[in-house]
């Protein structure tokens, strides 16, 4: 029996153990156990390679501001387990995580789920408890045996595909894009991001197979009207609208959550307004918990935080450096085993910094020694076993004009800011 928070979340995290189960078995035996809560609300299910968690937080927060009370499951998380599980911009409480833990612990040792599988349960449970009118739902892996494909959406949206998880979603772009279809469900209209054509047509066969219509957001009309360090004035469909996040790369999910929610407005008749979605832009950081993503914690070095953790977002880097002024750049970079860090450190390779190279306390976080030997242009790159210690080793010879970006991992971001709070509280 937990009544500890802290020993409740280790006990659930010690589930990662087992594994990706990419299989919808147990959680369905979860659901069935629970009354089936992922009934009692209307969800959005949201897949991609990139660009999900945006468009996810961006849905959210618009539909907050509309009125609904909005439930958010996305993953993974930056500091706390509770900033999954959203609802209204709140965290769930400790006692819940405590209580539903305490409520399936049998089961748990009967059927062995892994961590996401009872993750997702837990989320599906709370919002049904919080009797939430929308649910924004992330996938986390793939779509089509994803924990989270037992819903019967309102609507589903593919942001983009790219190579990604290849021992489980296949190693070409049209494999990949079987899996993310996986979401599309019968006569239940889809909206597509920005979508290679190969992606893009598997898509498309999904979807009249399944006689949804489709919705391609790639079409409409957006462009950048203005840019600094605190985010970007653009145009959608000749609207002017402002978004408090740097990176260009935001106009495709800019596009493809605006468009979700015109689709999602026009299908429900819930008379979303541009005030509701200009609300909604201007407060996803208080609606959605929405951090990581390019963010400023620091001047003087500047330091900026940035989750990216694969080829395609990576390569958004350059674009997002070009909103900020400094004299030097440094990289702290560090990323899984199971990502395509090579290409990554390619394209970090390429910009004008010094590279430290390191890892957090994660089992699947790959070693300093090994991400230097992948290395090309090796005088960029200093390997730094420690994050710790490559946190004193930047901030000793960082001056005030130059600029930090930690950059590659969601855990290498997490435990960046556990340091950085204890030299900065």
């Amino acid at each position: 029996m937990f009544t500890d928070y802290n020993k409740t979340i280790n006990y659930l995290f010690k589930l990662e153990r087992r594994g990706i189960k990419y299989n919808l078995n147990n959680i369905k035996k979860l659901l069935k156990l629970l009354g089936n809560p992922e009934r009692n609300f209307k969800s959005i299910h949201i897949a991609g390679t990139n660009g999900k968690g945006s468009v996810s937080s961006i849905i959210n927060s618009i539909l907050i501001e509309r009125g609904f009370k909005c439930g958010l499951y996305t993953s993974p998380h930056i500091s706390d387990f509770r900033e999954r599980i959203l609802v209204n911009g709140a965290w769930c409480s400790k006692k819940f995580v405590i209580d539903f833990t305490n409520k399936i612990d049998k089961l748990i040792k009967e059927i062995e789920p892994s961590f996401f599988e009872v993750a997702t349960a837990m989320a599906f449970e709370y919002f049904s408890q919080k009797k939430v009118d929308y649910a924004v739902i992330e996938t986390g892996l793939g779509g089509r045996l994803d924990s989270t494909n037992v819903l019967i959406p309102e609507l589903s949206i593919i942001t983009t595909i790219a190579i990604d998880h290849v021992d489980f979603l296949g190693d070409t772009i049209e494999k990949i894009a079987y899996e993310k279809a996986g979401i599309v469900k019968r006569k239940i209209p889809v909206v597509t991001g920005n979508l290679k054509p190969a992606a893009f047509k598997v898509i498309k066969a999904k979807a009249e197979k399944t006689k949804s219509e489709l919705i391609n957001s790639a079409l409409k009309e957006i462009k950048i009207l203005k840019r600094n360090e605190n985010g970007f004035d653009f145009s959608f469909e000749k609207t002017k609208y402002h978004f408090p996040i740097i990176g260009d790369y935001q106009l495709h999910n800019l596009k493809t959550a605006i468009t979700a929610v015109e689709v999602l407005s026009d299908r429900n008749n819930l008379s979303i307004s541009e005030d509701d979605i200009q609300r909604g832009l201007s407060n996803i950081k208080l609606n959605s918990n929405f951090y990581g993503r390019f963010d400023i914690i620091k001047d003087a070095p500047k330091i900026v935080t940035d989750v990216s953790h694969n080829e395609q977002a990576f390569e958004n880097i350059s674009a997002n450096l070009k909103y900020f002024n400094y004299k030097k750049l440094v990289i702290i970079f560090g990323m899984m085993k199971d990502k395509h860090y090579k290409k990554c450190l390619n394209i970090l390779g390429e910009i004008d910094a010094k590279i430290i190279l390191t890892r957090p306390l994660y089992p699947r976080a790959e070693e300093p020694q090994k991400l230097f030997e992948a290395a090309k242009n090796k005088s960029k790159f200093i390997p730094i076993q420690k994050l710790d210690e490559a946190f004193t080793y930047v901030m000793k010879s960082a001056g005030k004009k130059d600029m930090i970006l930690v950059a590659g991992s969601f855990f290498l971001v997490s435990e960046f800011l556990e340091i950085f709070r204890k030299h900065y509280k």
